[in-house]
């Protein structure tokens, strides 16, 4: 049996919890691709999981399935959002693991940039020991 850093390394889905400033803990199912050891995960610029990020990189990564269900051991973890820059790498990641899903989501990503409204954030995430 692969061990738990491997388990969240090859998940189809991941279990990123963030912290909210009061130390409360929120846990969100998440599309992550990995690449030398770190995950690559794309979300809304908007959403609480990014702002939350912004106070604190501190996580926790667990296997789940697409609902969310914990399906293996937790791993503490560092995130940190990427710079926009960073995007295209980031998609081209999550296109290698995902396919014609992740696909649509960066050409829709593409129009949002093109019409002027904020583009996807890239959030990568480094499990520690």
């Amino acid at each position: 049996m692969a061990d738990a850093r491997t388990a969240i390394l090859t998940a189809e889905f991941v279990a990123l919890t963030t912290y909210r400033l009061d130390g409360r803990a929120v846990t969100t199912p998440v599309w992550a691709a990995a690449d030398d050891g770190r995950l690559y995960i794309f979300s809304n610029a908007k959403a609480g999981k990014v702002k939350r990020l912004r106070n604190s990189g501190r996580a926790t990564l667990a296997p789940c399935t697409f609902a969310g269900k914990i399906t293996g051991s937790e791993h503490p973890a560092a995130a940190v959002l990427l710079p926009a820059d960073q995007m295209p790498r980031v998609w081209q990641r999550l296109i290698k693991k995902y396919g014609l899903p992740a696909r649509a989501f960066a050409f829709y990503d593409w129009i949002r940039n093109r019409i002027g409204m904020e583009p996807s954030a890239g959030i990568e995430v480094r499990l520690t020991p």
